[in-house]
């Protein structure tokens, strides 16, 4: 690998204070591995795709909490009196602790710091049967707020507020959607079924939504050509095809498999450079 690619790899770190992460050295170390691995159109949409990623440590999250939830309109928060917490979630992963749980536990200890809440009561819950209709009733002086780290394809999203209007007592204008990060395509979508949402960061398609035609195929034939490295890949452009390009607490498989997952090279597997477990 030339050291002009070093170069700019070495600048996105520094621009993106990806440096001063735990863990960048391991980060910094596989991405040039990756690098070393490819050919020149590769490796240049690589580091395009890695001028566009983002990447929020665990660190981050209380700050970028409190910035989402300080975006919430003062009007709004002014006429409310109490706000019900609810980890975005499937119902049938409701066993399950889910990135949503995280933020709800994390909003205990930031609280003290939402100084446009300090009137507002939380109250927690954490199952469906708490929100059923018979058992809970919801005035026009209090509102659910639904939280997670990370929307990728909209799919877990729609499933927790299909669930929640099932009890006929809750209205769209009742949720709120609070949620560090997005891809445009689940923020567009919730905000087009007429219910707020809030985030911190909005995330594009890595290709699709940066490139027209031709080159947008050319593009896309390249990062075809890269996945053939992951043996048994099954999430091609990441799930659902969301093209992501970002890594919080976990790497979501929304993003680019090639940047989490496991690849061969001449017979020797590499990890990626922010790799899922």
């Amino acid at each position: 690998m030339d050291v002009l690619t070093i170069t700019k790899l070495y600048t996105i770190f520094n621009s993106k204070k990806w440096s001063d992460n735990d863990g960048n050295e391991i980060v910094f170390e596989n991405f040039c591995k990756l690098l070393a691995n490819l050919n020149d159109s590769q490796r240049d949409l690589i580091i395009e795709l890695a001028e566009r990623y983002t990447w929020i440590t665990f660190s981050e999250y209380s700050s970028k909490l409190i910035s989402t939830l300080n975006s919430v309109e003062s009007r709004k928060l002014n006429a409310l009196k109490k706000i019900f917490l609810f980890p975005v979630m499937r119902p049938e992963d409701e066993k399950k602790t889910k990135s949503g749980h995280t933020i709800l536990y994390m909003l205990r200890a930031i609280k003290p710091f939402l100084i446009n809440y300090k009137h507002i009561k939380f109250e927690e819950l954490e199952t469906y049967e708490s929100l059923k209709e018979g058992s809970f009733t919801i005035s026009q002086e209090e509102s659910i707020f639904l939280l997670d780290d990370y929307l990728g394809s909209g799919e877990t999203i729609k499933a927790t507020i299909a669930e929640i209007l099932k009890n006929n007592d809750i209205q769209v204008e009742h949720l709120n959607v609070i949620s560090i990060a997005s891809q445009k395509e689940t923020y567009d979508s919730v905000l087009a079924n007429g219910i707020s949402i809030y985030t911190n960061h909005i995330s594009l398609k890595g290709i699709s939504d940066f490139y027209t035609s031709p080159l947008l195929e050319e593009k896309q034939e390249i990062m075809l050509e890269i996945e053939k490295l992951i043996p048994g890949n099954h999430f091609s452009f990441g799930y659902n095809s969301s093209e992501a390009l970002i890594t919080l607490m976990r790497t979501p498989d929304n993003t680019f498999p090639i940047f989490w997952k496991k690849y061969k090279k001449n017979g020797e597997n590499f990890d990626a450079p922010f790799s899922r477990y």
